[in-house]
């Protein structure tokens, strides 16, 4: 077992994370993997009952109990984000690098200071405003972001900023979100919400808890529907299928895309198309590339780590209009998409693009998303866990 103290300390006006490994013997069978521990407070080394301590972006989470203390797993051999959070303290976030055996984590939770923020504050009507364009670059523009409610939107609270045309929101509780279209309660712990008015670009960052909603029978059967249906031709259901090696078999082509002065290789097939309004009106280069030519080895820790190399943009095609594409297609047009099949891409921004072996994505703030997946939001996300019916 490996043991693991996290505790935030302070040095003038720097936290930093201190991390101490004590590595014990253990038998620990690698599919029997664990991750146990507790959550004390910093400052009087007392137990913290009721924090919540979860993996990101997945179902897996659970509380501490009275004596602090927690359990997480079985897992599999992998990279896992483990987060602590209680309410009045500072959040605290743990790469867990599972591999054959199981893990011991202490958090050592520190009290929030008051950040020095300055609160916009807002005639009503324009706060309602505000809010209205918060949960709809959060929650998205489908049909299942308009049935989904935050349950505690008043939590939500908007900073000065120097630029009118900008929005910049956060909340210092967790936003509960409460998805009827796919049977889940969305716990969100913001970290990042921008938006600007005037160019259209948003970004929102936080880290998630999925809570299963506790149906049966047909309520169930309908969730299980629209899941499988949220996932098909996703950039989760892309992602896996690249690290798996079965995009042509799950339906998947992509295209390296290159900029008018890149030349192709000889006998190369090349796709020849136009560039997006306003840039140049020149023409870009579409090279059809398969799995092993955009995926390296980055890093192999008995689990495989990979580096996705792409050309100045990767186009995507799923062979079916997925449920994402008709359901805004519905209320929208949208240039650049085919009558039968769906358009979609990723373009580097912050390299390097990173992907374990079972398709989790490591470095979100590595690339942003074209065509249909920049309409993919809160609403419609699945679980890291989520595994099709």
């Amino acid at each position: 077992m490996i043991v693991i103290i996290l505790k935030e300390v302070r040095m003038g006006s720097i936290y930093k994370l201190i991390i101490i490994c004590l590595l014990l013997q253990s038998n620990t069978a690698a599919q029997s993997l664990y991750i146990r521990g507790k959550v004390l407070d910093a400052e009087t080394g007392l137990p913290l009952s009721n924090a919540s301590i979860f993996i990101n972006n997945s179902t897996t989470g659970t509380i501490s109990n009275a004596t602090g203390e927690f359990q997480l797993g079985p897992f599999a051999p992998g990279s896992y984000e483990v987060i602590a959070s209680f309410v009045g303290y500072d959040r605290l976030l743990y790469a867990a690098d599972l591999q054959t055996v199981s893990l011991r984590i202490t958090f050592q939770m520190t009290k929030k200071d008051s950040e020095m923020r300055e609160l916009l504050i807002l005639p009503e009507e324009t706060r309602m405003k505000y809010l209205e364009a918060f949960k709809l670059n959060l929650l998205g523009e489908t049909s299942a972001a308009k049935r989904a409610k935050i349950r505690n939107l008043k939590d939500v609270q908007f900073a000065a900023t120097q630029d009118k045309n900008e929005i910049v929101a956060y909340c210092d509780t967790t936003i509960v979100v409460d998805n009827p279209e796919l049977g889940y309660v969305v716990h969100f712990d913001l970290v990042d919400f921008y938006l600007n008015r005037r160019t259209g670009e948003s970004r929102f960052y936080g880290y998630t808890r999925f809570q299963e909603k506790d149906e049966n029978g047909t309520v169930k059967r309908k969730w299980l529907k629209r899941r499988r249906e949220a996932y098909e031709g996703s950039s989760m259901h892309f992602f896996r299928s690249l690290v798996g090696c079965t995009l042509k078999q799950e339906g998947f082509d992509m295209q390296n895309v290159y900029k008018k002065e890149m030349k192709p290789q000889p006998d190369q097939p090349v796709v020849i198309q136009a560039s997006p309004a306003g840039i140049n009106n020149s023409f870009n280069i579409a090279v059809p590339v398969t799995e092993d030519s955009v995926l390296r080895v980055y890093r192999d820790s008995g689990y495989k780590i990979y580096q996705l190399k792409t050309a100045d943009w990767l186009r995507i095609l799923y062979n079916k209009n997925t449920d994402l594409k008709e359901d805004i297609m519905r209320s929208r047009i949208i240039g650049g998409q085919p009558r039968t099949g769906t358009v979609t891409g990723l373009r580097p921004f912050h390299p390097p693009i990173l992907v374990d072996n079972r398709g989790r994505v490591l470095s979100a703030m590595g690339f942003y998303y074209d065509g249909m997946w920049s309409y993919e939001r809160l609403a419609n996300m699945l679980p890291e866990d989520y595994v099709p019916e």
